[in-house]
């Protein structure tokens, strides 16, 4: 880690680079949209899994990406139709599992949450994600032999960012919770957060 350190400069990536990640990962979009509707249906701790999971899983498409993947996306564009079509798909069955669970009271408790897989398969197939994967390698990376550090250091400049940047959309939909006084001010701010959800979804074909 300190050759890392010392081959890729503090100002010139580490400094850029983190800030990038910062700006891209506590940004609104449907992942964190999602998160913060699992924190109001079933609270921080069972949320977790499902940040643990995004973070996972976009720090695995920032490598897959820097490995080439890009390329084979830039070449095909039905790759990018079929990409926005099935993580919108995807997404939207978050929503409806998260406004399933705000209907009845009971179920916030007994309703299984989105999960790890779900979590890291939310990234793989959100054109934002890919986006901004392909912009961070675009623009952060080092050319030459210093590409593959720099994309692993930028995959693990993610990976300790975005942990805490989903997680803090979790604890706001977590906190809000608490803050409602009755069970059907929760199950309305539930469902408003599921809408918001595929609202944020219809944005990824404008």
């Amino acid at each position: 880690m300190v050759m890392m350190t010392h081959a890729l400069g503090w100002q010139e990536f580490w400094l850029p680079t983190m800030l990038f990640a910062l700006a891209t990962s506590a940004s609104p979009g449907p992942v964190n949209i999602a998160a913060a509707s699992s924190g109001i249906a079933f609270g921080l701790v069972r949320t977790l899994p499902q940040v643990l999971g995004a973070t996972i899983g976009f720090s695995s498409l920032l490598v897959a990406m820097g490995l080439g993947m890009h390329a084979l996306v830039a070449s095909v564009p039905a790759i990018q139709t079929v990409l926005k079509g099935a993580g919108s798909v995807f997404l939207a069955y978050l929503a409806w599992k998260l406004w399933h669970a705000s209907d009845t009271p009971s179920e916030i408790v007994t309703c299984k949450p989105p999960g790890m897989l779900e979590g890291a398969f939310a990234q793989w197939v959100n054109p934002k994600a890919w986006i901004v994967a392909a912009s961070g390698i675009a623009t952060y990376t080092y050319p030459g032999a210093a590409y593959g550090t720099s994309v692993i250091a930028m995959s693990i400049v993610f990976l300790v960012i975005c942990f805490p940047s989903v997680g803090a959309w979790a604890l706001f939909g977590a906190a809000t919770r608490k803050l409602l006084r009755t069970e059907r001010a929760v199950r309305r701010l539930n469902m408003a957060m599921s809408m918001l959800l595929l609202v944020s979804i219809s944005t990824l074909f404008l």
